[in-house]
């Protein structure tokens, strides 16, 4: 009598589990498109999703980089640092700077507990050096550092 071995359906699965998801909005070169013809063909249609550490990193890019105004659905959302890019740069811009992140994180972005904000400026290139101290209470309480610019560019994670 044949005999059909079931023990390969039988196998779990080990699935990593995550506290936070994100999808990554970022454009890389596993989603660029390339030129075939007449049109422009995707090399990949995946989708990258971000996990903890790396989704709360994503969520406040997204803080930093939306000025209040632009997400019809939550207009007060974002932190409005164009106000500081054409004035020149001191110590009191740089209080005011982070000041005002360290609100819009308390207030938008409560899976995590600021630390420190620690804003330097360099008042010969007119930018500022924004250090932000986290902890995530959920994943261990684990503490973070996010390092990013903020230039007459725009703002942006290192």
């Amino acid at each position: 009598m044949p005999v059909i071995n079931l023990k390969s359906i039988n196998k779990q699965q080990v699935e990593t589990v995550y506290t936070y998801r994100d999808l990554s909005l970022d454009i890389n070169e596993n989603n660029i498109t390339t030129d075939v013809g007449l049109y422009r063909e995707p090399t990949s249609t995946d989708i990258e999703i971000s996990y903890d550490e790396a989704a709360i990193k994503n969520s406040l890019t997204n803080l930093f980089s939306t000025m209040p105004g632009q997400k019809i659905l939550n207009p007060d959302y974002g932190l409005n640092f164009a106000q500081f890019l054409f004035i020149p740069a001191s110590e009191s811009m740089a209080r005011m700077i982070g000041n005002r992140i360290l609100e819009g994180v308390q207030k938008y972005e409560p899976r995590v507990k600021v630390v420190n904000v620690n804003v330097t400026v360099d008042e010969d290139t007119a930018e500022y050096m924004i250090t932000l101290t986290v902890k995530i209470p959920k994943l261990n309480n684990s503490s973070v550092s996010f390092t990013g610019m903020l230039a007459s560019t725009g703002f942006s994670f290192q």
